[in-house]
């Protein structure tokens, strides 16, 4: 891989942590639990209970992703970003650039 595209995969690994992080930074009130004072009827709290839990998966997910990302910036910061954690050949340029967290090629990811 170039300095160039290497600098492109970088800027796109920053970008999607900063989306990220603004999203985690969000104080989505449908994340938080109905108090069980609240008068609702008993399918609309399973209802706010549902979309709570989809909220909070959600979240795990994108903190997940942080994660890996992370991990990639700091792969590119060592030189070691952009080789198969398994067979140590190179990933493909059109894959990391799809999947910028990428570990794996793809015979090693089948």
């Amino acid at each position: 891989m170039n300095p160039a595209q290497l600098a492109k995969i970088h800027s796109i690994v920053e970008e999607r942590i900063n989306e990220i992080e603004a999203f985690l930074a969000q104080d989505d009130p449908e994340s938080k639990p109905v108090a069980p004072d609240v008068a609702i009827g008993r399918l609309s709290r399973l209802d706010s209970m549902q979309a709570q839990q989809m909220i909070l998966a959600q979240q795990r997910r994108q903190r997940e992703e942080l994660e890996h990302l992370q991990s990639a910036l700091e792969r590119i910061d060592k030189g070691t970003y952009g080789n198969c954690a398994y067979c140590l050949s190179p990933i493909a340029y059109e894959r990391l650039e799809a999947i910028p967290d990428a570990v794996l090629c793809i015979s090693c990811a089948r």
